[in-house]
């Protein structure tokens, strides 16, 4: 394996830099790129063997990851000296992660100011860091290489194998559950643990009832063309064409940016075929190539899942139920149908008038004015402007960020008195349970529904009158 990663550490940065390394496994022209740990000893290599392995996860959990294990060199470099026995020191670096590190007092001794997490969020990270070290204790040993517990290790990497012996034996991470079972002798710090909702309850937000044609069609007009009769010159079609993909056929947003030209269709039933292949996996036909396989050779790309946040690429992948398991894809269910449509027409105007040319650069369905390939950046940043341009905020609260559209799709079919498995099949869930969450009902239809089912009101109103007559 051939690695080179060139990096600056400041002084300033805690304990850990993440840095970008490319890595060359053979003698091919393949590369990796993976995001590695620096530490004051140099590159933690353990940590890049084990990204290695799972090198095909996607980005989004190989940044998480080691974000999660950087928090965990930060908190053993920060409070060495303060735990009689190695396992405490990992027990309370769990405790921490729910509790935070500040005190009442606002103080913090060990400069760490990490907040109080949700219990979900939480939870994540230890669930990250433990796969990490039960993949260092597998490793130490095939290798019969045994961890001295009662050594005081000096460097990092020794730390993870401590770390990875602790939660062989005594599953260190777990063996205190604040979400289960909560005990306040367990915490260094007397701030109080931030308690968490469920994390639905902030998310859950569908988009206003009533603003969604505002939005497609007063919101997101194009500068000097506000006042134009033709659609395709005032409209900015492709954050319309992503807006209605998630208001009206359910897709995340960012599986609306792995969408290739050719896999939007017309269809027999006047509706638009909107078909979403894995970005990696997903093939065309059966005899295809993969998708990874003709981005690189046609295009020179990699799955955009693959590339860091920070890219105009990257686009996420939640691994959603496939329609099609042989070639990989999932297909997009219009409700109501007149959306696909709607969207079929509007499709037509945009390739004919502003998909931009690309120079067969890329081979993606929504581009910018330049012909690049369009960003999930640049697609928020329009919806925010586009949501205020009709007099709403934009928040997570107020529902009008982008994940509220396929809140509104999953709304829309429960209120149609659909069947959950038809809701768990348009929403491309694996559970019947991950889709509860779109279908809760709104405090105004609990209200509704409460009103409907409340029996005639007088015995209320005549016990209310008995009380007035007592006093």
């Amino acid at each position: 394996m051939l690695l080179k990663i060139y990096y600056k550490y400041e002084k300033n940065v805690l304990n850990s830099v993440c840095v970008e390394a490319n890595i060359r496994m053979d003698n091919t022209g393949l590369q990796v790129s993976l995001p590695v740990i620096v530490t004051h000893d140099g590159l933690l290599r353990s940590y890049l063997d084990y990204l290695i392995v799972h090198r095909n996860k996607s980005r989004s959990w190989k940044d998480r990851s080691a974000f999660a294990v950087r928090l965990l060199i930060d908190y053993t470099k920060q409070n060495e000296g303060c735990f009689d026995k190695p396992y405490e020191l990992f027990r309370e670096f769990s405790n921490s992660l729910y509790t935070g590190t500040i005190g009442e007092d606002g103080n913090d001794p060990s400069w760490l100011r990490w907040k109080p997490r949700s219990d979900n969020d939480a939870a994540f990270l230890i669930k990250l860091i433990t796969s990490y070290t039960d993949w260092l204790a597998r490793q130490h040993e095939e290798k019969k290489f045994q961890i001295n517990p009662k050594v005081k290790p000096t460097r990092y990497e020794e730390w993870m194998g401590l770390a990875a012996h602790y939660q062989k034996k005594r599953r260190a991470f777990l063996s205190h559950l604040w979400a289960n079972n909560p005990d306040p002798s367990y915490s260094r710090y007397v701030m109080p643990r931030k308690v968490s909702g469920s994390k639905g309850t902030e998310s859950k937000k569908s988009f206003p009832e009533g603003r969604i044609d505002d939005l497609l069609w007063d919101g997101f007009v194009r500068y000097g063309f506000e006042t134009s009769d033709r659609i395709h010159e005032r409209l900015d079609l492709k954050n319309v064409l992503i807006t209605m993909l998630m208001h009206y056929g359910g897709l995340r947003l960012s599986e609306c940016f792995h969408l290739w030209v050719e896999d939007i269709i017309p269809w027999e039933d006047g509706t638009a075929l909107v078909k979403v292949f894995h970005p990696d996996k997903g093939k065309v036909g059966q005899n295809s190539p993969s998708r990874r396989e003709e981005l690189r050779q046609r295009f020179g790309l990699k799955p955009r899942f693959e590339y860091p946040k920070s890219h105009t690429l990257h686009a996420g992948w939640k691994d959603p139920k496939e329609d099609n398991e042989n070639r990989h894809f999932l297909q997009v269910w219009w409700f109501p149908q007149s959306a696909g449509e709607t969207f079929n027409e509007l499709w037509r105007l945009y390739l004919t008038y502003q998909r931009y040319s690309d120079d067969d650069n890329h081979p993606f369905a929504f581009t910018t004015r330049t012909g690049a390939p369009h960003s999930i950046k640049g697609y928020n940043q329009s919806l925010k402007r586009a949501v205020e341009r009709i007099g709403l905020p934009f928040s997570k609260e107020a529902g009008t960020t982008a994940h509220a559209h396929r809140h509104s799709y999953g709304q829309a079919l429960s209120d149609a008195k659909s069947s959950s498995l038809i809701i768990k099949n348009a929403l491309h869930h694996k559970s019947i349970e991950s889709q509860q969450v779109y279908t809760e009902l709104s405090e105004k239809q609990m209200r509704a529904h409460l009103k409907r089912l409340s029996p005639e009101q007088h015995s209320i109103s005549a016990i209310s009158k008995g009380i007035s007559h007592d006093d």
